[in-house]
């Protein structure tokens, strides 16, 4: 089943495609949903943590967790909203640093798959080239 976000955006960041059947690259994305490391930055211990959603009934999106496995209920092509989060990590608390939110498209095209990447948004650090080397690293 197609899992297709009508209101997916018209202009799109960035076009690739990956050296993976479609049924690996969901695989790849369903291991990186709801992950998280921490990195020391400048401003001290930063957790980088990964939300992953998709596509139900054309018009919302459903957590990954609900969809599991998703090689049995998505074929073609998916639409997936990624939520980057960035958290600094205090001894007294925790405190947000920015949210960088992605739509990403992913259609089967046999050997390979095509990924579209549109951000939604100007605000926040990363941008679509940083979400293409996420993916590519966790389907190598």
């Amino acid at each position: 089943m197609r899992r297709i976000y009508h209101r997916f955006p018209q202009s799109i960041d960035l076009d690739f495609e990956l050296a993976r059947p479609f049924r690996e690259v969901l695989a790849c994305i369903a291991r990186s949903h709801d992950t998280h490391a921490a990195v020391r930055g400048a401003e001290g211990l930063v957790k980088e943590r990964i939300l992953i959603q998709i596509a139900d009934g054309r018009t919302q999106f459903l957590d990954l967790d609900a969809l599991l496995p998703l090689s049995e209920n998505v074929t073609e092509a998916a639409d997936f909203r990624i939520d980057l989060q960035r958290t600094l990590l205090t001894p007294e608390k925790r405190l947000p640093v920015a949210e960088n939110i992605f739509f990403l498209r992913i259609v089967d095209k046999g050997p390979v798959t095509e990924c579209y990447i549109a951000k939604d948004g100007r605000l926040g650090d990363t941008d679509a080239m940083d979400l293409r080397r996420m993916l590519k690293g966790a389907c190598e």
